[in-house]
């Protein structure tokens, strides 16, 4: 992967990430601590399910998969200078 391609998935994954904490804080800030917990109920007991719990456990397995250490992949396939 070029630098160039490296630098833009890192700045979007720096952008993503501080949309994602500004929401957060918005939401710690100014929704009423009792408002939230009565939207947030249903969410819970949604995570209880068997189906949700299935599903975290593939996303998990996909992680794992995905950041497993490898053998380094050389790709170049410029000739070999003998001098």
């Amino acid at each position: 992967m070029s630098e160039e391609r490296k630098g833009t998935n890192y700045t979007k994954l720096m952008l993503g990430a501080g949309l994602i904490a500004i929401a957060a804080v918005g939401v710690a800030a100014f929704v009423p601590r009792k408002r939230l917990a009565a939207v947030a109920e249903p969410i819970r007991d949604l995570a209880k399910a068997p189906l949700a719990v299935a599903a975290i456990a593939w996303v998990t397995g996909l992680w794992r998969d995905a950041t497993a250490p490898r053998a380094p992949v050389f790709d170049d396939l410029r000739p070999f200078d003998e001098f």
